[in-house]
């Protein structure tokens, strides 16, 4: 579950374990998460946490270009001419349609799709949404991930 506390916004996300099982156990090995969202500069309607632990993952399920309701898992070892010293990782998620994945100064880069909100992204899940973009026009905002039992 994705939620922003501060004013109640959820969304239900299914993991794609089939699709990328090692992937998706670190992830659920991780949860729960409670990071500030901030929005992509580079990419369009996406907002990611930035992990405190970053970790090579295997290059699982690897998208450019996300849909709605795709969350991503991307990981930058640093060291290169176009990101930072350090090796950074990021859980993305795509609210809105348009989105290509690119890095600082428009480097096009790949994530491991490793979950997906179900649903019609246009009526099921518009409060989640409008939130995501909320953070666009006021800046990061809280933003929980945590585990769901079916």
């Amino acid at each position: 579950c994705l939620s922003f506390p501060a004013t109640g916004e959820s969304a239900v996300a299914q993991l794609l374990d089939e699709e990328a099982p090692k992937v998706c156990q670190q992830i659920w090995d991780w949860l729960p998460l409670e990071l500030k969202a901030i929005h992509g500069q580079f990419s369009g309607a996406e907002v990611f946490v930035l992990l405190d632990q970053p970790k090579q993952l295997p290059s699982e399920q690897m998208v450019q270009l996300p849909l709605p309701g795709e969350i991503l898992y991307f990981f930058d070892p640093g060291g290169s001419v176009s990101s930072g010293k350090q090796a950074s990782a990021e859980i993305c998620v795509v609210y809105d349609r348009g989105v290509t994945l690119r890095g600082p100064e428009g480097v096009p880069i790949h994530a491991s799709l490793f979950a997906r909100i179900p649903g019609d992204w246009k009526h099921d899940w518009i409060p989640f949404a409008n939130a995501c973009r909320r953070v666009r026009w006021e800046g990061p905002q809280l933003l929980r991930i945590e585990r769901v039992e079916e």
